[in-house]
């Protein structure tokens, strides 16, 4: 979907009251108690939260959670962001009180934002990040009711072990809040990478990146226009960004490949939240936790708002909406969502501190800070210089890419298959279509295409901007012949590997393929891949009658992920796998 930079100018202008916006509101409806009477409502939570039996089935992206007994006469549909995954035990609350389906569709804020730029689809709610990307998205003024329902801060999530290395942990977990500045030198002595989500397609990584151009201008005031045309302070952050290892569109996910390899990946940029519960899963598999790291000089805070969009849906579903709104605003779904390391409290203040899950949640042995003191928030820009930021850090501050693309094209993908690719491809590649989702290559990204039948044709290499011959290359390759993706992924690994020796990119494969592939090279790519030694991962898309059980394989083996575009508008798939690097 097009966005054309005028609407994100006149939008971003909101960015500055919807960050600050989620410190001062917190979950609406929940009290601020503390002693006795906190004492006095944990008496009553055990008793509230037996509501109902509420089903969870998970297809996908989507969750749906329904009244066991099947009493529904109502099911909301929501496009929600996907760290909301860990809201699951308030959502169960609310549909277990008010008898109301919600149908969760996880997704990253620009999708979110593309669901209401074309008047809402079937949805009924959105539930992003922040407000940003329903104000950003709204443009048909369907959107109303907005209620945030908890905030979380983006911070640095690290390794115990490297944390004290850096000298910004001690044993028991206790942290420093180093400056921006500090977090630049480690980067630059070779101390430190990290893993963060893509500035333009996510939202924790797009309020991380302004909190780093605001701290390193050196000024008490918000980022200008002019300073964004200041290049020693836009090198410093072009340095800083050159500390991360692997992208991502979605924060949930880049929770899950840090947990998957941790040893490999020892530090991220995410929402505290989503570190307090990768700390859970790392521990019980018996791995050190990350401790987290609050930046002195500025931090940005996700507001989490639920609203509703009207699209004509009536009554019943308005009623509907409501109802599961302030249940997600009562004592014990602001409980849950504590537990999971959420704030509730005005100004970010944990509400249920005395909650033993909640307790755990904001674990001081990880370095986190249950008040608000070290919830410094930055001085927010004017809309125009948000625009202006975003678009600089896709075209030039970004690190950048080394994409290999690695297509099927066998004899089943004539017709709609190739014609899906095409389209897939000129999304991600073509300069002009792929600004419209600020996807567009900058000039150090290269992107080479790897097409395979049962042989494999000689990569194609296109060098930042310049795209043209092999989108050419593309249009003009004929589908004819068998299936061997696993020679073509040992083509692509071997020019992984020294793009990755070559170093300054984050290094990916993109697979393609519509059918079950030949196996006969399968042991000798993943034998090569496992001697490799290097962190390349395979964003596997799935089409047509492509073996999932193949392409999972590929998932685990790389600690990547497979993207099903069997349904609905390929294009977009393939604008979602370039998000990832």
């Amino acid at each position: 979907m097009k966005r054309p930079i005028s609407r994100i100018v006149a939008i971003a202008c909101m960015f500055v009251f919807c960050l600050a916006l989620g410190l001062l509101t917190g979950c609406s409806g929940a009290p601020d108690t503390s002693g006795s009477e906190a004492a006095e409502q944990e008496a009553t939570h055990e008793a509230e939260a037996d509501v109902a039996d509420v089903d969870v089935q998970t297809s996908g992206t989507v969750q749906l959670f329904e009244p066991a007994d099947g009493s529904a006469k109502t099911r909301i549909r929501v496009a929600s962001g996907s760290e909301n995954k860990e809201a699951a035990r308030a959502i169960e609350y609310a549909v277990g009180k008010t008898g109301v389906a919600l149908e969760m569709h996880y997704m990253g804020s620009l999708d979110i934002m593309d669901v209401l730029e074309a008047g809402g689809e079937d949805y009924d709610a959105v539930w992003p990040a922040s407000s940003m990307w329903i104000t950003m998205g709204d443009t048909h003024h369907i959107v109303r009711d907005a209620q945030s329902t908890s905030t979380t801060p983006v911070v640095f999530g690290i390794a115990k072990s490297k944390a004290i290395e850096l000298g910004w942990a001690d044993e028991d977990g206790e942290t420093t809040s180093p400056t921006t500045a500090e977090i630049l030198a480690a980067v630059q002595e070779g101390k430190l990478t990290f893993a963060m989500t893509s500035a333009t397609q996510s939202n924790s990584g797009a309020s991380a990146y302004l909190a780093f151009l605001t701290a390193l201008s050196g000024t008490d005031g918000p980022l200008t226009a002019e300073d964004l045309a200041n290049g020693q302070l836009t090198g410093q952050v072009a340095s800083l960004l050159s500390g991360v290892d692997r992208s991502s569109g979605s924060s949930d996910w880049l929770k899950e490949m840090v947990v998957a390899d941790p040893d490999t990946h020892q530090a991220m940029v995410n929402y505290e939240s989503l570190v307090s519960q990768a700390n859970r899963e790392l521990e019980e598999a018996g791995h050190e936790p990350m401790v987290v790291v609050y930046p002195a000089d500025g931090i940005a805070v996700s507001d989490s708002p639920l609203a509703y969009v009207d699209h004509g849906q009536g009554e019943q579903a308005e009623a509907a909406f409501s109802a599961i709104q302030q249940a997600l605003a009562d004592d014990t779904a602001t409980l849950e969502l504590e537990r999971v390391g959420r704030r509730c409290g005005l100004g970010g203040k944990v509400v249920h501190a005395d909650d033993a899950e909640v307790a755990a949640a904001f674990n001081p042995a990880w370095g986190i800070v249950p008040d608000a003191s070290v919830l410094k928030s930055i001085p927010l820009p004017a809309g125009e210089v948000i625009s202006q930021a975003l678009t600089l850090y896709q075209t030039g501050l970004k690190k950048p890419s080394y994409t290999l693309w690695v297509v099927d094209y066998s004899g089943s993908m004539l017709g709609a298959g190739k014609e899906g690719v095409v389209a897939g491809l000129e999304q991600a590649l073509d300069p002009t279509l792929a600004a419209e989702a600020l996807i567009q290559p900058n000039e150090g990204d290269v992107n080479v295409l790897i097409p395979f039948t049962h042989v494999v044709d000689s990569p194609i290499t296109a060098n930042g901007s310049d795209t043209a011959a092999l989108l050419d290359y593309v249009r003009s390759r004929e589908a004819i012949g068998g299936t061997d993706m696993y020679s073509g992924l040992s083509t692509a690994l071997d020019l992984a590997r020294q793009a990755v020796a070559d170093g300054g990119y984050t290094v990916a494969i993109v697979l393609m393929t519509d059918g079950q592939s030949d196996t006969y090279a399968r042991d000798e790519f993943v034998s090569a891949y496992e001697q490799a030694g290097v962190d390349v991962p395979i964003f596997s898309i799935m089409f047509g009658e492509a073996d999932p059980t193949q392409l999972d394989e590929l998932t685990t083996l790389t600690n990547g992920r497979t993207f099903d575009g069997r349904e609905g508008d390929l294009a977009d798939v393939f604008r979602q796998v370039k998000g990832y690097n």
